[in-house]
């Protein structure tokens, strides 16, 4: 097999592909061979059909079988002969194909840019930082002793704060139950935010065994569309009324819920997963406004073919694979297409920098990145490893690696100025004006 390679466009080159005559002859052999195991004929018991037999009748099968197979399998060959990064998948045309003659056709590649990013230093960025305060650790742990809370049956009245198992059936516009709509053990806490208040009202002061029923109006923008706006009738049986308990701010509940050794101590680890969080958060900023500088300085034009392919995936994964009509496909597009190609702006340019300035990720610091990965979640560590086991995952992660350098780089170079955000306590201190 031989081939030639042109340039098409800025992202694009053009490989002209021959496969001898000889090659071709020999594959569709090989083809005409697997259909003589599988034919039978009037005459011939099945797999006994004469080979040149099966290639005469099955001529039109054979070949478009073997097309199937061997095209994409030939372009990918003359694609890794030519050195040729390919960002999707190769499109074929002028195909040529006569048997006993050589076939000959055009592979379209489309490849990343190599693309010069000169303009990378002196950006203005802000940072703006959180510092972690006495009222922002209070309600992480009074989150905590919420999340950790007890539920014990209660022989009374429901009230606010309490949760309802209930059991629930619509009714129709006749109150007859209808079938298909009863929910099992449905779980209600009154007072929650997002409850409706037609089921708050409806449900408190209800006892276990009582049943009662409701009619709940929904509001226009309810999350099930099926639902919205609509005015619903329901019978609820009450299974178990419980009272909530909370832990006491105390040694134990360090202990037995979190295993440490004291109630400072958990607030000291608090204190400090606040302070990561919040890192996270400024390292983040920094990152977005870095990177809409670097795209503001740098326009790139990108593939078209890359942009539809980057956007049929998002929309293949946003929708679980499912069916949708013309008008909802082409509403998604125009909502990710500016994420999409902000992210493939954002991969060339910092690949870019990264090559510029002859930045490279070794297979230490892959290995390094794993076992830090491993140590923040010791209960997954084994199935990360196991996931990063391909060479394709530990390659990504590298390049995860790799565009973090180039950021610190641009980051470093850039001018930061530091604004400091205010704390729950600071803001309930200032004064409302008027």
């Amino acid at each position: 097999m031989t081939h030639t390679v042109r340039e098409s466009g800025q992202w694009q080159r053009t490989l002209t592909i021959e496969v001898p005559a000889e090659e071709v002859e020999s594959r569709l052999l090989a083809v005409s061979r697997r259909f003589q195991q599988h034919v039978s004929l009037p005459g011939f018991r099945k797999g006994k059909v004469p080979l040149e037999r099966v290639r005469q009748d099955y001529a039109a099968e054979i070949e478009r079988e073997f097309l199937e197979r061997f095209i994409p399998e030939a372009a990918q060959s003359a694609i890794h002969e030519a050195n040729l990064q390919a960002v999707v998948p190769p499109s074929v045309q002028n195909l040529r194909f006569t048997p006993g003659q050589p076939l000959s056709f055009e592979a379209i590649v489309d490849v990343a840019p190599a693309v010069a990013v000169p303009n990378w230093k002196g950006f203005a960025l802000t940072r703006r930082v959180k510092p972690v305060d006495e009222a922002g650790v209070d309600a992480t742990l009074e989150r905590l002793r919420e999340e950790s809370a007890v539920f014990v049956d209660v022989a009374r009245a429901a009230g606010t704060g309490d949760v309802l198992l209930v059991d629930t059936q619509r009714l129709d516009a006749n109150g007859r139950r209808l079938a298909g709509t009863r929910s099992k053990g449905m779980r209600v806490q009154l007072g929650a935010p997002g409850l409706l208040p037609d089921f708050e009202t409806g449900l408190t002061g209800a006892e276990a065994g009582q049943e009662r029923t409701l009619s709940v109006a929904y509001p226009e923008d309810f999350r099930q569309r099926d639902l919205a706006g609509k005015t619903v009738r329901y019978v609820v049986r009450v299974r178990q009324v419980q009272e909530k308990n909370l832990r006491p701010a105390d040694d134990n509940f360090a202990r037995e819920v979190f295993g440490l050794p004291s109630y400072a101590a958990l607030r000291d680890r608090v204190a400090r997963n606040l302070e990561a969080e919040d890192a996270q958060r400024v390292r983040r900023e920094l990152e977005a406004q870095a990177i809409d500088e670097l795209v503001r300085r740098h326009p790139i034009d990108l593939s078209p073919r890359l942009v539809s392919y980057m956007l049929e995936r998002v929309i293949h994964e946003q929708t679980e694979g499912r069916e949708v009509s013309e008008e909802l496909h082409r509403q998604l597009e125009e909502h990710y297409r500016p994420g999409v190609e902000r992210s493939l702006r954002r991969e060339l340019l910092l690949a870019g920098l990264a090559r510029q300035e002859g930045l490279a990720v070794s297979d230490e610091e892959v290995g390094d990145q794993l076992q830090r990965l491993a140590d923040a979640d010791p209960g997954n560590a084994a199935r990360l490893r196991q996931h990063y086991a391909s060479a394709e995952r530990r390659r990504s992660l590298a390049e995860s690696l790799l565009e973090r350098k180039a950021l610190d780089l641009v980051i470093g170079a850039s001018q930061l100025k530091e604004e400091t955000l205010l704390g729950a306590a600071d803001a309930a201190a200032i004064p409302a004006e008027g």
